[in-house]
């Protein structure tokens, strides 16, 4: 009979090291798995990101641009309902509802709906005096006027932001070359459109960017040669993995047409 005790078993050197192998590579490939989800997951939420801005940046500037011209006496001629006026840094000539200022900046004015009607920085309209009375004469000294343009990355509006993470705007403004207020057609639509002409709609063109970069891993990305293909201006590289995304539209003045 051996009575001799029995040797325990345990792992060699080399199965240890095996193990350990195994084990990176296990834990490379998590961390792989990971990375790609996160990376995945940021560009899909800049898209989506971007898509809302998109939708947002067009309900809030249709909404801005429907209300130049307004007046609360339909009756009222233009030119007297909005006379030559300057405004937080806009200057508008008679019969002028909207005016361009540079490249990315527009003014815009017209007369408060009612008590209930707020500016583009959300301020109620209901202590301008007359705007209780419905239909009746109101002094163009009340019309308010907003300023709408591109300021630090955003779209803004007498200083409060609409739109955030706008990297340029484009403006291109259809006027008519009649002086009488009552031959309301567009004649040509101008970058640039003479101090005296009156505007009547507006074709406008966004380049908003997601808030993170390096999002496109490798994806061929056309945003900006596009935007400088519309607009002729380079306003950014397609290089930097940031996903963007252009808006465009066209706003007839309403209160301005037949």
């Amino acid at each position: 009979m051996n009575d001799a005790p029995a040797r325990q078993a345990g792992f060699s050197l080399v199965e240890l090291m095996i193990s350990m192998t195994i084990s990176l590579f296990l834990i490379l490939g998590v961390t792989q798995m990971y990375i790609d989800g996160k990376t995945r997951a940021l560009y899909f939420n800049g898209q989506a990101q971007n898509q809302d801005n998109a939708r947002y940046a067009q309900m809030v500037l249709e909404g801005r641009l429907a209300k130049a011209g307004y007046r609360r006496l339909p009756s009222t001629r233009m030119s007297a309902a909005f006379p030559t006026q300057t405004a937080n840094g806009c200057s508008f000539t008679s019969g002028q509802a909207l005016v361009r200022v540079d490249a990315s900046t527009l003014c815009l004015r017209y007369q408060p709906r009612d008590n209930v009607d707020v500016d583009c920085t959300g301020a109620s309209l209901s202590g301008v005096a007359g705007v209780s009375t419905p239909y009746g004469v109101f002094s163009p000294s009340n019309n308010v006027v907003e300023k709408i343009t591109l300021s630090g990355g955003n779209l803004t509006c007498n200083g409060t932001v609409l739109v955030e993470n706008v990297v340029a705007v484009q403006f291109d403004y259809g006027v008519d070359t009649s002086s009488d207020e009552f031959k309301r057609k567009i004649a040509q639509y101008s970058a640039s459109p003479g101090s005296g002409q009156t505007v009547r709609g507006v074709r406008y063109a966004l380049l908003l960017t997601s808030s993170h970069s390096n999002l496109t891993d490798g994806i061929a990305a056309t945003a900006c040669q596009n935007w400088k293909t519309l607009t002729g201006v380079t306003s950014c590289s397609d290089t930097d993995g940031s996903l963007r995304r252009i808006v465009s539209g066209t706003s007839m003045l309403r209160n301005l047409m037949p």
